[in-house]
């Protein structure tokens, strides 16, 4: 189908639609007593595939500064973030030998949930946090802040001042970024030479193969797989050395990088590489399982079936009658 589209990864304009989810609203917009008598804003939400380099990317973009500047979400209201982050931190540590004399920098550093971990063990550390609310309260901890949103810009400056990181975090920001080869660059940057990089995201495959809707909101950019994201890491001079598989979030990568030769890459690398070959992940066959194998929703009357639902799920829309849906899931 002839689709306008530009790949934010590689920039080519080859792109095939995967799912249309129509107009739908911010999954963080949440309506006041005062605007339920108004129209809800709604915007389109596409998932297409690039196929070239076969990264999977919503197509109509939200500005980062209407979605991010003031936030709703606390890392620390979740016993489950707090307990993953206290054991990443302390195996961190232990495994990259971090001192007084290292410099731990987070991306998307929230309320400080993550540093102040790092914090406590002694270790200096540093959060960038776009949410001026929640970089306040993080600040209010102790925890140094700043209130900017990460790019190349941001990390020469930082790294200008001596500031470059022994190892730079970001959980559950990289795939909601949009220019991702800004985000990438100023990974390169912001690192020292000897320096690493661990990310963590919803991992696409898990997200195919799983059908978890709810995770395609304006919010989430990019579904990335390690197949798309290798050829990227290498556009800005940095190197994929290890992954691991995490069941957060409905199925996790957690990828761990840095500049080229500086660290050994580990099998698990090529291991994954293989496996996704082997699923056909790079090929228009494997992405539209999702569409057809997704649900089927429809008006079921007046009963609830599901309530207390994370910001992901963010259709049917916040209208009430529309909250009553019936899904049929095949996997």
């Amino acid at each position: 189908m002839n689709l306008a589209f530009e790949c934010r990864s590689c920039g080519t304009r080859h792109g095939e639609l995967v799912l249309d989810l129509g107009l739908q609203p911010l999954a963080n917009n949440l309506l006041r007593e005062e605007d339920l008598s108004k129209a809800e804003p709604k915007f389109p939400l596409r998932l297409a595939v690039c196929q070239s380099c076969w990264l999977l990317q919503i197509l109509d973009l939200i500005p980062p500064v209407q979605l991010f500047s003031e936030y709703l979400y606390f890392s620390s209201f979740s016993d489950l973030m707090l307990r993953h982050a206290k054991e990443a931190a302390e195996r961190y540590i232990k495994e990259f030998e971090l001192d007084q004399n290292s410099l731990v920098i987070e991306i998307a550093s929230n309320d400080g949930y993550f540093l102040k971990n790092f914090q406590a063990a002694g270790v200096p550390s540093l959060g960038i946090e776009p949410a001026q609310n929640i970089a306040k309260v993080a600040r209010e901890k102790g925890i140094e802040t700043v209130v900017e949103f990460f790019g190349k810009g941001l990390a020469e400056k930082l790294a200008g001042a001596g500031r470059q990181a022994d190892l730079i975090l970001g959980n559950n920001v990289f795939a909601h970024a949009p220019n991702t080869n800004d985000f990438v660059a100023g990974l390169r940057a912001l690192l020292k030479p000897a320096g690493r990089i661990i990310l963590e995201f919803p991992y696409a495959a898990d997200f195919i193969e799983k059908s978890e809707f709810d995770t395609i909101y304006h919010e989430h950019v990019f579904y990335f797989s390690l197949t798309a994201l290798e050829p990227l890491f290498q556009r800005h001079g940095l190197s994929i050395f290890h992954v691991e598989r995490l069941g957060i979030h409905g199925g996790s990568l957690r990828l761990f990088a840095g500049a080229k030769g500086a660290q050994p890459q580990q099998p698990s690398v090529s291991s994954l590489l293989q496996e996704e070959k082997r699923k056909g992940i790079s090929g228009l066959k494997y992405q539209p399982y999702y569409s057809s194998n997704l649900v089927d929703w429809q008006p079921y009357g007046p009963v609830l079936i599901g309530s207390n639902a994370p910001a992901g799920i963010s259709w049917p829309t916040t209208n009430a009658p529309q909250l009553f849906f019936r899904l049929n899931v095949t996997y």
